[in-house]
């Protein structure tokens, strides 16, 4: 998992870095968390937002919106929990909502005693 998250970096560094046109870096900031929540002391709920690549449009759009929310909820929950939680195994996409623009996951975290797993700062 550390290895996918490292080549997400780099993919998302390579791509803002390819997409200014000047010697200034432009960063948009697009928020990505809209809520994270600990239903109960074995469920933990996080709702992000996803944003598709640029130049597609139909379902191809939808589906990249739909995995760029996946993803930003998986780094979540990476960043809450220690390496015992593994978003993909431990967790499960409630619902995606589709907008124009966006897509937006609810994804539920389920594990015995899950709140001893939070990482300690």
């Amino acid at each position: 998992m550390k290895k996918i998250l490292s080549i997400l970096i780099v993919i998302v560094t390579g791509a803002i870095l390819s997409c200014s046109s000047s010697d200034e870096l432009e960063v948009q900031s697009l928020p990505s968390l809209i809520s994270e929540e600990f239903v109960s002391d074995n469920t933990y709920e996080v709702v992000c937002r996803g944003f598709p690549k640029q130049g597609l449009d139909g379902f191809q759009k939808n589906e990249s919106a739909k995995r760029a929310a996946l993803l930003n909820a998986y780094y979540f929950v990476r960043a809450r929990f220690d390496d015992s939680i593994q978003p993909d195994r431990d967790g499960t996409v409630v619902k995606y909502d589709v907008m124009d623009e966006f897509a937006i996951v609810q994804y539920r975290i389920k594990k015995s005693n899950l709140k001893r797993y939070v990482k300690k700062n």
